[in-house]
């Protein structure tokens, strides 16, 4: 009811200046809509997605284009329900959308996700302050700690690091410990006023928030140990693999640690035309080095990157273009 009432209120907010600018022919070419779903006001995503909106904005000159807030998890539900038409995720979020294994939905695989192009690359990391004694996952214990709100992709992936260290939330909390249920925003709040002495986080690196957090603290990412790094790819590493994160991601990292990595993409649903698809994807490609002035860490898109590594179908729209300019590609959806 709310998309309707919304897109009801801005079809009649822009009616007269669309019926003036807009032929027949032309509206019958772009969508009446195009919304994209990025994230929280302020974050990477939604900077991505508002400089991605005024991309199609240009390339859709005819189609109402906005941005609404969101996330990774929300904005899968939201583009397989038809609340927006493009999102940004993660493949490991998307993949497990796609098997039946994302919390939200474990009953109702989401089959309708059709990848886009792939944007930047993103990891579990465990902040704490640079001079911290925190040096393990077993150091945790009986420290204040956040990672996200139960059900959000942070939060499962915490809770599957402490499986394979064959530990619980309960272990954390002994000794006056306590895992918070937190928003972003209020964790980093509190790493760098020195009320939590972890956040985790499967996020963008380097983050632009913790990188702010480091004006009042220097900050370093936990190591990894390999072996439970292995396990827990073997056992829950859907659209993961084994990363390193390099020296001077942040201040206080002088040595390159071990880490969780998924991609980050762009995607739509197999409701959107190949036509839409194929333009959106062709005009972002077209006006890349316009586009990646938008966030640093679209630096990443490349020919070997963007139709690759997004774990769900290839549109096949975008694989239209892809074929054309000999870019790499997954495996496009069938027709």
């Amino acid at each position: 009811m709310t998309q309707t009432f919304m897109r009801s209120f801005l079809r009649t907010a822009t009616g007269i200046l669309a019926a003036a600018t807009i032929s027949t022919s032309a509206m019958a070419d772009d969508p009446e809509f195009l919304n994209i779903g990025g994230g929280p006001s302020g974050g990477t995503f939604n900077v991505v997605a508002t400089g991605l909106g005024n991309l199609m904005g240009e390339a859709f000159p005819n189609s109402v284009v906005g941005v609404q807030p969101g996330g990774s998890g929300p904005n899968i539900l939201r583009v397989s329900s038809g609340e927006a038409d493009l999102g940004i995720t993660s493949a490991s979020n998307a993949s497990d959308a796609f098997a039946g294994r994302d919390p939200a939905t474990p009953d109702k695989p989401i089959k309708n996700l059709r990848g886009l192009m792939t944007f930047f690359p993103s990891a579990i990391q465990i902040w704490v302050d640079a001079s911290s004694d925190i040096k393990s996952i077993k150091d945790l214990v009986g420290k204040q700690i956040s990672a996200g709100q139960p059900g959000q992709t942070s939060w499962n992936a915490f809770n599957n690091l402490l499986k394979v260290h064959g530990m619980t939330i309960e272990d954390l909390e002994a000794n006056g410990g306590k895992l918070h249920h937190l928003s972003w925003k209020e964790s980093q709040n509190g790493l760098r006023n020195g009320q939590l002495d972890a956040v985790m986080w499967v996020a963008l690196y380097p983050h632009s928030t913790v990188l702010a957090t480091e004006t009042a603290r220097k900050i370093r990412v936990l190591d990894l140990d390999d072996a439970m790094v292995d396990e827990y790819l073997s056992k829950y590493g859907s659209g993961f693999e084994k990363v390193t994160l390099p020296v001077g991601l942040y201040q206080g990292q002088s040595k390159p640690v071990t880490s969780v990595g998924t991609k980050t993409f762009l995607f739509a649903s197999d409701k959107m035309s190949d036509d839409t698809a194929y333009k959106v994807t062709s005009s972002i490609w077209n006006n890349l080095d316009r586009f990646q002035k938008t966030h640093a860490l679209l630096q990443y898109i490349e020919a070997e990157t963007a139709g690759r590594g997004m774990l769900v179908p290839l549109h096949p729209g975008a694989a239209k273009f892809y074929k054309e300019k000999g870019i790499p590609m997954d495996k496009p959806a069938l027709k």
